[in-house]
């Protein structure tokens, strides 16, 4: 039987990725919005995987820049939810997924400059 160091186990987290041209408080808000979307839409498939675990806030491009990712999550057959805004005539501003990271590698993380 193989044994399995805790280090060696890849952790599941909730990867969000919001559009880089909204302010800082519109990045945190929406993020916010898309963590919730999914574990609304896929509850109870997160269950035991990701127990209010570690939520990874990432930033790029514009809408369309959101659209290309989730067609690379479709294509790398991973959940995911979106979130449209209804203040900015429904435009998608955020999306999660529960992953254990390696297809968001070099994403920057959220900051405060638009």
């Amino acid at each position: 039987m193989k044994t399995i160091r805790i280090n060696e186990i890849k952790k599941e987290r909730i990867y969000t990725i919001t559009r880089k041209d909204i302010s800082f408080g519109q990045k945190i808000v929406q993020s916010n919005h898309a963590s919730t979307q999914y574990l609304i839409d896929h509850s109870p498939h997160t269950k035991g995987k990701w127990n209010n675990g570690s939520i990874i806030c990432l930033e790029l491009g514009n809408e369309k820049s959101l659209k290309r990712w989730i067609k690379k999550l479709e294509n790398n057959n991973i959940d995911y939810s979106l979130f449209r805004e209804p203040d900015m005539d429904n435009q998608i501003t955020a999306i999660a997924a529960l992953s254990c990271g390696e297809i968001f590698h070099g994403i920057p993380l959220i900051n405060g400059e638009v």
